[in-house]
């Protein structure tokens, strides 16, 4: 096993300072009053299990899965999705095949590449709205496959795949009796009141997922996996090697957030419903950025003019108008950038007016 270098998470950690920040992945960071938390919520140890059983019920009962179904996990969505592709490649040989969409999120390609497997790619085409072509993604299904992972809503362009396509593709992978993990933490944005997990596309499907995006909580690390129980189970013992136990104050807090759902979500709406509104009318009148839109979510991905580097952009904007956005290098499209709508409204505001003056600049 080599682990390689995450380009884009070493980039994101050695951030600049800036007035206006586009390029985080999430919602505006969710203040701790929201949680109502008590003094009971701030312990020191809590009973040894594969995560806290209340949790992980608050989990299950969100999702409308079994107990057994759902693991809660400290390290976000993205260990979360590592735990679970260890538990699906558990034994595979080295011809094993993996595949991943293009363009994705890097931790993504790199996890399998990482354990050595062969990845394919699933492009999923600007051309196309990002859709999936199930011809496409047929063409790619061998014997040899164990696993096919996609994000849903789509990072970086926040487009969602239907859950028809997502059951068409779970039915594809088990006739070779492999499986389809689906990293659903921007779906979250769209769940609302009535949540409708992609873990119900077939009985071979992984979701995995965090209170990150969709609700502005990423210190608390709060990630869960849910799928099939024997999958479930061995990302249980794979997780025993790794840290065998979670930490107890943010499991407490986590099903504090849980519990507190309704509000946190409001709180989150307010931000994101407007801040769509207000992306779309940008697209609108701003003919140089052609984009796919996305029906919710908090990111966008659009497509620079061909004169136009986006790492040189990145740059201008930081040195002229302290706002930054991430290049598209980072998800395989370097004619791209990606825009966070998750900040305040008047900053996402500055920040949109900002980036129409830097492609002035650079026309």
């Amino acid at each position: 096993m080599k682990f390689p270098e995450l380009a884009y998470i070493d980039w994101a950690k050695s951030l600049p300072r800036v007035e206006v920040n586009l390029a985080r992945s999430g919602v505006a960071l969710c203040p701790s009053s929201l949680l109502r938390l008590t003094a009971s919520d701030l312990v020191a140890t809590l009973p040894v299990q594969y995560g806290y059983a209340p949790l992980r019920e608050a989990i299950a009962a969100r999702y409308d899965t079994r107990l057994d179904q759902a693991f809660a996990v400290s390290g976000g969505t993205t260990y979360a999705s590592w735990l679970a592709c260890l538990a699906v490649l558990d034994g595979c040989g080295p011809g094993t095949e993996v595949i991943v969409e293009r363009p994705t999120y890097e931790p993504l390609l790199k996890i399998p590449r990482a354990l050595g497997y062969r990845v394919r790619r699933l492009d999923r085409r600007f051309e196309d709205g990002y859709a999936v072509d199930l011809d496409r993604f047929a063409s790619l299904v061998t014997a040899k496959t164990r696993l096919a992972v996609v994000t849903n809503l789509h990072n970086p362009s926040g487009v969602r795949i239907p859950m028809a396509t997502l059951r068409a593709m779970a039915a594809m992978l088990a006739r070779v009796k492999a499986y389809l993990l689906v990293d659903e933490v921007y779906l979250e944005c769209l769940f609302r009141s009535r949540p409708e997990s992609c873990v119900h596309a077939g009985p071979n499907v992984l979701t995995t997922n965090s209170l990150t995006k969709a609700y502005g909580l990423d210190g608390l690390r709060a990630g869960w996996i849910l799928g099939p129980s024997a999958m479930i189970l061995g990302a249980q013992r794979i997780s025993d090697l790794m840290t065998n136990n979670s930490v107890a104050a943010g499991e407490r807090m986590a099903l504090a957030a849980f519990r507190r759902h309704r509000d946190i979500d409001r709180r989150a709406h307010g931000i994101l419903d407007p801040n769509l509104a207000r992306v779309r009318a940008f697209f609108a009148r701003e003919p140089r950025l052609r984009v796919v839109m996305p029906e919710g979510g908090n990111v966008v991905f659009p497509r620079l003019p061909a004169a136009i580097d986006s790492d040189r952009l990145v740059r201008h904007l930081v040195k002229s108008a302290s706002t930054l956005v991430v290049p598209g290098r980072f998800f395989e499209a370097p004619r791209h950038i990606r825009v966070s709508f998750g900040c305040s409204p008047p900053l996402l505001g500055r920040g949109l007016a900002n980036l129409s003056r830097a492609l002035d600049d650079l026309s």
